[in-house]
């Protein structure tokens, strides 16, 4: 099935909360994160996408794209990508690979040199799909502000 990919906007605020839910067990504030999608779309270097299922209208899976400026090597910019997200009834169903064909597409056109993202380190299965996208695993730190 062809997924719809598009911007996410204000008004998808409660439906991607629901799909936020899968990773995260706190809901959000929904009028927060209204602002911030508003925020979002202003920003040219930041992407949220949503992918939404054309046969029901209902937002199946997101993800935030985010372009960062880098001084190393070429001096071009760097795409991470974080919340990746497919509800669990989507999942295996080719949403995960359209959304990141997407994010792809939109980091080509942004010039990025390459790609990275962060994962849980529970979240296994995601892991697997991840390297099959060609995402190599590499040693990364966090930490809570």
């Amino acid at each position: 099935m062809k997924f719809i990919m598009r911007e996410a906007v204000p008004e998808d605020a409660q439906a991607i909360d629901n799909v936020m839910l899968v990773i995260s067990e706190k809901c959000t504030d929904i009028e927060r994160m209204k602002r911030q999608i508003a925020k979002l779309q202003a920003d040219p270097q930041k992407y949220l996408l949503a992918a939404v299922d054309p046969e029901n209208g209902t937002i199946c899976g997101s993800l935030l794209g985010v372009v960062f400026e880098d001084i190393c090597e070429t001096g071009r910019p760097i795409l991470l990508v974080e919340n990746v997200v497919v509800l669990e009834s989507y999942q295996g169903k080719g949403v995960g690979r359209q959304m990141f064909q997407e994010i792809e597409r939109w980091g080509k056109e942004m010039d990025c040199h390459y790609e990275m993202l962060v994962s849980g380190l529970n979240r296994v299965g995601a892991h697997k799909f991840y390297a099959r996208l060609g995402f190599e695993e590499v040693k990364g730190f966090k930490k809570y502000l």
